[in-house]
């Protein structure tokens, strides 16, 4: 059990089998919807609070997520991944599509509209979906690393969003929806979740990690003040405050992050490194005796670290207070490292591996300088140009002038060759190419439905390794190609990850693979009293 020293009572609501999520109280409090996937795939159930057993109500083949309350209490609407926005009667009944393309969807508490994300931005419309029009904001969402959940205001005048501003990174926002000018509530530049308003509407009960964990705080609407209301082991996320605002129900889940090495000749893996907080984007050393990685200091700070290469021996690189570091790879001497910084300047860095200040190398984001890679020699570096997630061009800087020019081809998760001869990369029609720095490609692959989501050269760069999308999200399939594209190995499959952009790997000189995997413990619903 857990107990908060902001919360009178605590009770654990998720008894039932299955993983919960997404909690919503009905308008009179005395129902419970959320989502479950004790059926299988995520669907939308309800429980009596007081006496009840669950009940599923949707028995779609798609996943379900964000069940809202009608104002009369007789519908509850839902996004389908994939499938747009739908309602479904309360006591059970035939579910009906309202928006084909949207999610997230949230009711006002008059019952006449309806507000929704697509694709980066906010729609409101009536509750039948007329009526539909776009609300401007002035720091539109980037949809590829997260989404925004806007939420309409107890009063209906303004709406609270979280926007991203780097990658999954951002804080929250209230957009009034007369006149007034948007207005930013937190500062902490962290990953964030669904926003619930209270009762009065005076505040919003946030998802922040802003001191390490991610609990749950309630921050003032006026003066931007922040409270924080639970602490423990796990991740609270998904609040939902009750009308008459004595109680908040909430999602927790624990997570187990996983350094995994495989060896490609014998096929088996093992774990070098486990541990309750994060660890992603490891690296091999050039002579594969280390690794990188990210992961999470005392404080809470997303840093880079190294290791040997059996997981002993870690220590940190980069240890600047209020830093978040990621995406670390070696310099080709082994004695440097080259990585973003998100916080507090969005960069492109080098360090020394054995400590010390970190040197900017360019003023480059992850999420616009996507992917930059640099040569053995740390002569020069290559990166995806992109804007609203779609690839523009490919850049390469030269590290010593700083001067850059237009490569003759565009290519995502690009990888020089040890060598340095070649570049690989995957096209905007997802095949894997292998580029010469002068222009000439030669593919490997066809064109697929699928993108890659990491690229590594094997020890002697006949092999190109790559991770590709599957059905099942969040995991990838390991495959290998020859570079003249004449024979293809598929090494099985890798994951789950825990986002999308974390799905990385790396393979060493000795052609081993290394990947970082979040494995999740069942979603549980809790339900509080506030003091």
């Amino acid at each position: 059990s857990r107990q908060d020293p902001s919360l009178a009572s605590l009770e654990l609501l998720s008894t039932s089998s299955g993983s919960h999520r997404w909690p919503s109280l009905s308008p009179d409090g005395q129902w419970l919807a959320f989502v479950s996937d004790a059926g299988g795939t995520p669907q939308v159930w309800i429980k009596n609070l007081a006496t009840g057993e669950p009940v599923q109500l949707t028995f779609d083949d798609s996943p379900a997520s964000r069940p809202r309350w009608s104002a009369q209490g007789d519908r509850i609407v839902y996004s389908r991944v994939g499938h747009g926005i739908w309602s479904v009667p309360s006591l059970g009944g035939e579910p009906r599509q309202i928006i084909r393309d949207g999610r997230n969807a949230d009711l006002s508490r008059d019952g006449r509209r309806l507000v929704f994300e697509r694709a980066g931005e906010v729609f409101i419309a009536g509750t039948d979906g007329s009526d539909m029009r776009v609300w401007p904001h002035p720091r539109r969402p980037n949809p590829y690393y997260g989404d925004s959940w806007p939420t309409f205001s107890p009063d209906g005048k303004s709406i609270a969003l979280f926007v991203t501003e780097e990658g999954r990174y951002g804080d929250y926002w209230i957009l009034p929806l007369h006149g007034d000018e948007p207005r930013r509530v937190t500062w902490d530049f962290q990953e964030g979740g669904a926003p619930a308003w209270t009762p009065d509407g005076k505040s919003l009960l946030i998802r922040s990690s802003r001191e390490g964990s991610a609990n749950l705080w309630r921050v003032s609407v006026a003066d931007r003040m922040l409270e924080r209301l639970t602490s423990g082991a796990g991740e609270d996320f998904d609040p939902a405050v009750s009308p008459d605002g004595r109680t908040v129900l909430f999602a927790n889940v624990k997570r187990t992050w996983e350094v995994i090495v495989q060896d490609l000749h014998s096929g088996k893996r093992r774990t070098v490194l486990a541990s309750r907080t994060l660890l992603v984007f490891p690296r091999f050393s050039p002579d594969g005796r280390r690794m990188a990685l990210a992961s999470r200091n005392s404080r809470g700070e997303t840093q880079l670290f190294v290791m040997d290469a059996d997981g002993s021996n870690l220590r940190a690189v980069t240890e600047g207070t209020g830093e978040l570091n990621i995406m670390p790879q070696w310099g080709g001497d082994g004695d440097t490292l080259y990585f973003y910084q998100v916080r507090p300047s969005q960069t492109f860095r080098r360090v020394s591996v054995s400590g010390g200040a970190s040197r900017e190398i360019a003023p480059w984001s992850f999420g616009h300088q996507y992917q930059a890679a640099v040569d053995r020699r740390e002569r020069m570096a290559i990166y995806s140009s992109v804007e609203h997630g779609a690839l523009q061009q490919s850049r390469v800087r030269n590290l010593k002038t700083g001067s850059e020019t237009r490569l003759p081809f565009a290519l995502y998760e690009q990888r020089f060759s040890r060598d340095g001869l070649w570049i690989a990369g995957e096209s905007r029609d997802h095949e894997l190419l292998v580029c010469e720095v002068s222009g000439r490609c030669l593919p490997l692959t066809p064109k697929a439905g699928h993108g890659l989501t990491a690229l590594a050269w094997s020890g002697d760069n006949t092999r190109l390794f790559f991770l590709r999308h599957t059905s099942q999200r969040l995991w990838g399939e390991l495959t290998s190609i020859s570079v003249d594209g004449s024979t293809a190995k598929v090494h099985g499959l890798v994951g789950p990850f825990e986002h999308d952009f974390q799905m990385s790997m790396d393979v060493s000189p000795r052609d081993e693979v290394v990947f970082a995997v979040c494995r999740e413990g069942p979603h549980e619903l809790w339900m509080a009293k506030l003091h």
